[in-house]
C-alpha cells in the first residue's frame, strides 16, 4: 500500500476537513490489518510541523499529534535521506511540483511508487500512482 502525505494528516485531526471521515476510516482499516504497508512519508511530517508552527500551535501540541500518527497501528513511515531528496529535485524539475510535493512523490516513488492523496499535482507524474483515498476505502470492500 503506498504512502500517505500532508493532506490526510490534517484531515486526520481537524474534523472539519472535507476528508476527516476518510482520513479516520482509512487510519482505522490500517490499524484493523485491512490495508497492508502503508506509511507516512517524514517530508509530510516535517511538513505538517512547518504549517502548526506558522499558526502559532504549541511544540507540546506538534509533538502530541506527530507522536499520533506515528503509533497508528500498522502505519510505517518512509524516512527522507539522500536518495529521496536527489529523486525530489529530479522530480521538481521534470513536472514543476513545490518542494514538498517533490518530496512526498520522491518518496513515495521510491516506496511503491504509490502515493494516496488528493493533491492533482500527483496526477501528472508519470513514475507515480496516485490514489483518491476514496478510492482506497472503495477497494476495500
Amino acid at each position: 500500500m503506498p504512502t500517505i502525505e500532508l493532506d490526510l494528516l490534517i484531515a486526520l485531526v481537524n474534523r472539519e476537513d472535507r476528508l476527516h471521515e476518510t482520513a479516520s476510516k482509512l487510519f482505522e482499516a490500517t490499524a484493523r490489518g485491512k490495508i497492508r504497508n502503508l506509511v507516512i512519508a517524514t517530508s509530510a511530517l516535517i511538513e505538517y510541523e512547518l504549517i502548526l508552527r506558522s499558526r502559532g500551535y504549541s511544540e507540546d501540541d506538534i509533538a502530541v499529534d506527530i507522536r499520533a500518527f506515528t503509533n497508528i497501528k500498522n502505519v510505517g513511515e518512509a524516512p527522507l535521506n539522500s536518495k529521496v531528496i536527489l529523486a525530489a529535485i529530479v522530480l521538481r524539475r521534470k513536472y514543476r511540483l513545490t518542494y514538498f510535493d517533490s518530496l512526498h512523490a520522491a518518496t513515495a516513488t521510491l516506496h511503491d511508487g504509490e502515493i494516496v492523496s488528493t493533491d492533482e499535482a500527483y496526477m501528472g507524474v508519470k513514475e507515480l500512482r496516485a490514489i483518491d483515498p476514496e478510492e482506497a476505502l472503495r477497494n476495500l470492500r
